[in-house]
């Protein structure tokens, strides 16, 4: 039985503040980071769309000239906000849990040049015109000649592969998996991906595609783990075609 949205909150909420998030990914994916660095400059303006606890958006403190984290998670926010303080970046803007938030913040400061919107967080949205506004959402917070979107997926190829049998061939990649943390069962929604799905929506929402990679070719919580995991998956991501990575990720521009 799929859980409903009250139970999908409580298991985020139980996600973050229960460390376990934070114990599996402890640090950045190497390579995405530095796909991140690529396309920001001393002078960006950047949205993290589902910035979480802040695993990539903290590490931006001095890298971009303004930058905010949206995330509907409260749990998630009074993290980012304790680690934000911590590391002094007072101007950082913490949006959420709001919806519109996002949207109130874009029409008082303007449009970004980057948004990010990493590590499944747009398969997190379970059902597809939820995703469709999100994209949305990313499209108007971006300038519209120069903004870069930068996201990254689930490759349904790689990933629950019991869930899938579960779900059944007509649930088109849609599953539910389980997290044990603690003594605590937590049910978590994930859209899988392929490339053409994820090339559909970022159409659909008025994106233009500029590039669709293999996010890594190894699990993400090997490669934040283990030393040589980080190594082999440098090694090999560049070579990985986008339909066989662990994760897909694009590069896109509104169209």
């Amino acid at each position: 039985m799929a859980p409903d949205r009250k139970d999908i909150a409580s298991s985020y909420h139980a996600y973050f503040t229960s460390g376990h998030y934070d114990r599996r990914y402890p640090s950045p994916n190497k390579t995405t980071w530095q796909r991140i660095c690529d396309i920001v400059s001393p002078s960006t303006h950047l949205v993290d769309f589902g910035c979480g606890s802040g695993r990539y958006l903290l590490r931006l403190q001095g890298k971009v000239a303004q930058a905010a984290g949206f995330d509907i998670s409260p749990a998630a926010i009074a993290l980012l906000k304790e680690r934000a303080a911590q590391i002094g970046w007072d101007d950082l803007a913490i949006l959420g849990p709001a919806p519109d938030a996002l949207q109130d913040y874009i029409e008082r400061v303007g449009e970004a040049d980057v948004v990010l919107c990493l590590f499944g967080v747009l398969g997190h949205i379970e059902d597809a015109q939820v995703r469709h506004d999100a994209l949305r959402q990313m499209h108007r917070a971006l300038k519209p000649d120069t903004g870069r979107l930068l996201i990254s997926v689930p490759n349904m190829a790689r990933r629950f592969f019991a869930e899938q049998r579960v779900a059944g061939p007509d649930a088109g990649g849609a599953i539910h998996y389980e997290r044990r943390m603690d003594g605590t069962h937590v049910v978590l929604p994930y859209q899988l991906f392929d490339p053409a799905r994820l090339c559909r929506e970022l159409a659909a929402a008025g994106f233009e595609l500029r590039s669709l990679k293999a996010e890594s070719v190894l699990p993400e919580s090997w490669l934040l783990n283990n030393a040589l995991a980080r190594w082999v998956d440098s090694v090999l991501t560049p070579f990985c075609p986008a339909r066989w990575g662990y994760g897909i990720i694009a590069l896109a521009v509104p169209a």
